[in-house]
């Protein structure tokens, strides 16, 4: 059986915004920056509440500040994504104003993507809203995404602090954006503080959930029932302080009721992980099997936002899937 990093593989929930590698932001940073980036990194590694997780993005947003960071970051990310064995990425990223507006900043990530391009490596862009995001903001991001749909941007991620916001406020937006064709992935089970889980679901019927531990009986009822994937980023819950160790993801056990999981990495660079480190920490900790591991590296595939010949063309290339 071949090792986790020489299997192909498909990431499925990452950040840009946390996954920018290391080397590269060092390589840019001041030294108090680079000081401060160190520093917050080890505090994660240490294990940190899931609220605490967020301060990072602070420090990495003062030292990707402009759009020239962002897409040679984005770049680097393609780059150590591909030496990770994977080839199909869906990279998801909130838009900022970096001094060329929302649209030049989105325009840097698509040329940093198409920079690393390559026959043997794809990626996909998901625009992320937070619950806190106004109306303004999420009507912007959407027709952003629906204008530069044809250069790879195939879905809106709902993400950031789940504990803050009114998510119905820009619920018309997103449901705008699925009554276009674009996918909607929403996290959900960050934070045993969430109120309204159900309903988020039934207004959106969202086509996979990001994280999924702290959920209701209700959600994780509706959730069976419709047989939404869920993506399950383990070392990320383990160092936020959602779940104590690997096995006790909830995740694990909805998989072994035979309901599809991703494993996925969440934030390669603040948690200090890649999906083969994943997928290998499964393994160890015994949560899963090698030989479950590889049919759900395998699986993933099937839960990518595609068309289904795209993929059809996947498995064919890479999976020997017929």
């Amino acid at each position: 059986m071949p090792t986790f990093h020489e299997i192909p593989k498909a990431e499925l929930h990452l950040h840009l915004g946390g996954s920018f590698p290391l080397d590269y932001l060092c390589g840019i940073a001041s030294d108090a920056q680079r000081e401060a980036l160190l520093r917050n990194l080890d505090l994660i590694a240490g294990r940190v509440h899931y609220n605490e997780g967020f301060q990072v993005f602070g420090v990495i947003g003062q030292i990707v500040n402009t759009d020239e960071k962002v897409e040679k970051g984005t770049r680097a990310l393609c780059e150590a994504l591909q030496k990770d064995g994977v080839v199909y990425a869906e990279i998801r990223t909130g838009l900022k104003d970096l001094g060329g507006g929302p649209e030049g900043y989105l325009r840097a990530v698509l040329k940093g993507v198409q920079g690393a391009a390559s026959e043997s490596f794809h990626v996909r862009l998901l625009l992320s809203l937070q619950r806190a995001s106004s109306l303004s903001q999420a009507r912007n991001t959407v027709d952003l995404a629906l204008k530069y749909r044809d250069e790879g941007i195939v879905g809106i991620d709902l993400s950031g602090d789940s504990t803050i916001g009114q998510v119905e406020m820009i619920i018309p937006e997103l449901k705008r954006a699925k009554e276009a064709g674009l996918f909607l992935t929403v996290h959900m089970g960050e934070s045993a503080k969430e109120v309204g889980q159900r309903q988020i679901l039934e207004e959106l019927s969202p086509h996979r959930i990001g994280h999924g531990v702290h959920l209701t009986e209700e959600a994780v009822d509706w959730i069976i029932e419709n047989r939404i994937p869920i993506e399950v980023c383990p070392t990320s819950s383990v160092l936020v302080r959602m779940v104590d160790q690997y096995r006790d993801h909830p995740g694990l056990r909805y998989h072994s009721m035979g309901h599809p999981i991703v494993i996925c990495t969440d934030d390669p660079l603040i948690f200090q992980n890649t999906l083969t480190g994943e997928l290998a920490a499964l393994s160890e900790a015994e949560a899963l099997t090698s030989e479950e591991l590889h049919q759900i590296a395998r699986n993933a595939i099937h839960h990518a936002f595609l068309t289904d010949d795209e993929k059809q063309f996947f498995l064919e290339r890479f999976f020997q899937i017929d």
